[in-house]
């Protein structure tokens, strides 16, 4: 049992970390950057220009107010890039319009706000990822200088002062992103009325398909287009699905080790009770009732160590779920080279937990099966001698 105990604690823990890495980097590129599902213009997936900036007009507001009930927030973006600078550097960034009040209730920027304070509604100035006003070396009060394509070829080009700075928590947005109020960015960029995507949040998150699809079925085909977080991230998420290849190949060696341990556990239990056997065999047992009593130990021994093993590794995994693991030194840059943040978190997925303990205790009775084996083979000559 305390086999099974260990290896189940292991495997949880293991996977939990690998999970909560995949989980906490999408719920950050959802929150901060694409939502769970996005109304854009026909060509604007295809090529992201604001040239293809669609109109924000009463049809789409009263589309979303017949499917109010399923959105728990709908926030309009115009996003685009722009050439940013001071009197001694630039730098281009991504330059995203908001509406203030509807980001907040998304992402709560308000949480991270350090320098500074938010924009409000009818804001003129910018609010600043840190790594970008780090890079930049600009604090609150500054004056930035934005240049950049409006739509349709107009010409962008504006000084504006900073009002905040904010930490973003993805590092490749943290380095590159500013907010400005939508009125604002409308004006700069020549794009009245016109966001270039407008991002939905559900109620429930696990029936975005069955809201993208009822969404899709009731708008203009011609003119918008409706996009799930899967289609939006397709890259990234094939991606993920080499690493978790990777990951498997380390959790497969794990089930390796895992196995061998509890082979050896039962096949000493096996040597040991040899005798035992071969007495039992003179009373008068039959075989097949030797072998089901084997059998039934192996499960036994099997499910009371995975259930003890979700038992201890769930205070581990609730902690580390609440507290992540924060990496530093060179580790933690090369978390940051690769455009995420320098923390291990852990999932608390029901799953996680179940999946590993059912799959280590399937080996626990499949090797089970072994003494099964060796009773129905056992010589009860050579075990008298």
């Amino acid at each position: 049992m305390s086999s099974v105990f260990f290896a189940v604690v292991l495997a949880i823990l293991f996977f939990s970390m690998e999970q909560g890495s995949y989980e906490r980097m999408i719920e950050n590129l959802v929150r901060y950057s694409t939502g769970y599902i996005q109304v854009q213009d026909v060509l604007y997936h295809e090529e992201p220009s604001i040239d293809y900036a669609m109109l924000y007009d009463d049809e789409i507001k009263a589309l979303l107010e017949r499917h109010q009930a399923q959105i728990a927030v709908y926030v309009p973006r115009l996003q685009n890039f722009a050439l940013v600078a001071t009197e001694n550097s630039t730098r281009g960034s991504l330059v995203m319009g908001i509406d203030p009040d509807r980001e907040r209730q998304l992402n709560d920027l308000t949480d991270n706000i350090v320098a500074g304070s938010y924009l409000a509604p009818n804001d003129q100035g910018l609010l600043v990822g840190e790594g970008l006003a780090a890079i930049l070396k600009v604090n609150v009060g500054d004056t930035l200088v934005l240049l950049g394509q409006g739509f349709q070829g107009a010409t962008a080009a504006g000084k504006f002062p900073v009002t905040g700075i904010v930490d973003l928590k993805v590092p490749e947005l943290n380095n590159n992103v500013i907010y400005m109020a939508l009125p604002a960015a409308q004006w700069f960029y020549g794009a009245d009325d016109r966001v270039t995507s407008l991002v939905i949040m559900p109620e429930n998150p696990r029936r975005t398909r069955q809201l993208a699809q009822a969404l899709l079925a009731e708008i203009d085909r011609e003119w918008y287009n409706v996009l799930t977080w899967e289609q939006m991230l397709e890259d990234l998420l094939t991606l993920m699905k080499f690493d978790l290849m990777g990951t498997m190949v380390m959790m497969l060696i794990l089930y390796v080790v895992i196995s061998f341990g509890l082979f050896g556990t039962i096949l000493m239990m096996l040597i040991e009770r040899r005798r035992e056997f071969g007495l039992l065999f003179s009373l008068g047992m039959k075989r097949k009732q030797l072998a089901l009593i084997c059998f039934m130990e192996s499960v036994f021994i099997a499910l009371a160590g995975a259930l003890l093993g979700i038992a201890g590794a769930i205070p581990i995994v609730t902690w580390f779920h609440h507290h992540p693991i924060r990496v530093g030194g060179g580790l933690a840059a090369t978390f940051e080279d690769f455009g995420f943040e320098p923390l291990l978190p852990f999932s608390a997925d029901p799953s996680v937990f179940y999946s590993q303990a059912l799959l280590v205790m399937s080996l626990a009775i499949l090797i089970g099966l072994f003494p099964v084996y060796k009773v129905f083979r056992l010589k009860i000559m050579d075990v008298k001698r």
